[in-house]
């Protein structure tokens, strides 16, 4: 009986999750406001420079030997 109970509340978790944006939502979402780093490319440059600096490469995505060649 705990199995089914636990199967619904699972149930109802995984259905709460989903939701449909509406055409005129999105204009919303797009704003500039809702990006998490305000400067994608002033962010990449950033990570960059640590690299070269830490001796180091990856983590976040990027490619390369931590030379700062690549």
């Amino acid at each position: 009986m705990k199995l089914f109970y636990f199967f619904i509340l699972f149930l109802f978790a995984a259905l709460s999750g989903c939701a449909v944006v509406q055409p005129w939502e999105r204009e919303r979402l797009s704003d500039p406001n809702m990006m998490f780093d305000e400067n994608p490319i002033q962010k990449g440059i950033k990570e960059h420079y640590i690299n070269i600096r830490e001796g180091s490469e990856g983590g976040n995505g990027s490619q390369g030997g931590g030379c700062g060649c690549g």
